[in-house]
């Protein structure tokens, strides 16, 4: 079976460890998107949900410790017409301090090893300071995010030939203050570093993702003074969109792979092989299974995003 790692690049606060366990709690049990994640072992499942039953009384986990860096392991399960569990891949999740990747020191072999081996890097983008970008209503953490947060995150995903998204944090602040994510993508397309990735991107023919999610929803708690969050009495989380990022992995990866293939295929023929060869009939096959995951795709966006929300192709794919 089939091993994706996958790597969340973030700064302290943009929500790393709230992301996984949300992800993890909505995709659980098998839902209505045909699919399931199962925790590699009882502990892991146990420590996941433990970290979201907090989130429901209003208790945030503690920052993660600068020097721990842990592993998690999850089966992708699909269930066919007759109600049996196939397993389809694993994904292997990293989780580390953000001021560990912001800060990163040269001898820190360990997460730059991991980074440069991800089969798929999310650049999880802190919401509550897209808030305050967008608004131009606080320096410092304007200044916070384009200067520190944002930086490091480009930069390793430019050395890093692994497909990308961008995931964007707390989206129940955004969506409070009635903002687009058509209007946030044009904003981050004004920073010159963030447009250069995503058109050097572009041109390699790799897919770019902006994906808002909220761990929690809205109406669930409000940002306070200090950058923290506190719960709305009475309230419960409804976790938004955190199908999504995982669910389009897969198809990226595949995309990705075939592509490769698709490359050595096309050097090959263009040697002196016949039209009728069984390469060439190989080649015409590969071009039409590529058909068939861009179209596969485009229908697994459709179904998962509110298109009466996110119109203009949702925006999932990027700048393409």
């Amino acid at each position: 079976m089939k091993s994706y790692k996958i790597l969340t690049l973030g700064a302290s606060g943009a929500g790393k460890t709230v992301f996984l366990a949300s992800m993890f709690r909505s995709l659980s049990t098998q839902g209505e998107y045909g699919f399931y994640l199962e925790a590699e072992d009882f502990e892991s499942q146990k420590l996941l949900n433990d970290i979201y039953t907090n989130l429901i009384i209003g208790k945030w986990p503690e920052s993660t410790r600068r020097d721990e860096l842990s592993k998690w392991k999850f089966t992708c399960y699909i269930q066919n017409p007759n109600l049996e569990n196939f397993p389809i891949c694993q994904f292997i999740y990293f989780d580390y301090a953000g001021a560990r990747f912001a800060e990163m020191e040269e001898d820190d072999y360990e997460l730059q090893e991991i980074i440069k081996q991800a089969d798929a890097i999310l650049g999880l983008l802190d919401g509550q300071k897209i808030q305050a970008l967008i608004n131009n209503s606080n320096q410092e953490k304007n200044s916070q995010f384009l200067k520190f947060d944002l930086p490091p995150i480009i930069k390793w995903m430019s050395y890093c030939q692994a497909p990308i998204q961008f995931v964007i944090s707390k989206w129940d602040l955004l969506e409070n203050d009635n903002f687009g994510l058509k209007e946030i993508s044009d904003r981050l397309l004004e920073i010159p570093e963030f447009k250069e990735l995503v058109v050097n991107r572009n041109q390699e023919g790799s897919p770019v993702r902006l994906i808002p999610v909220s761990s929690i929803g809205s109406g669930f708690a409000t940002p306070q003074p200090d950058g923290s969050m506190k719960k709305i009495a009475g309230s419960i989380p409804r976790p938004f969109h955190m199908e999504v990022p995982v669910s389009c992995v897969i198809p990226d990866l595949l995309e990705k792979e075939i592509q490769v293939n698709l490359d050595q295929l096309i050097t090959l023929s263009n040697e002196s092989i016949g039209e009728d060869s069984i390469l060439n009939q190989l080649l015409r096959a590969t071009l039409k299974f590529k058909m068939l995951i861009d179209i596969t795709v485009n229908f697994l966006v459709s179904i998962i995003l509110d298109e009466e929300k996110f119109e203009e192709e949702l925006l999932i794919k990027f700048i393409k």
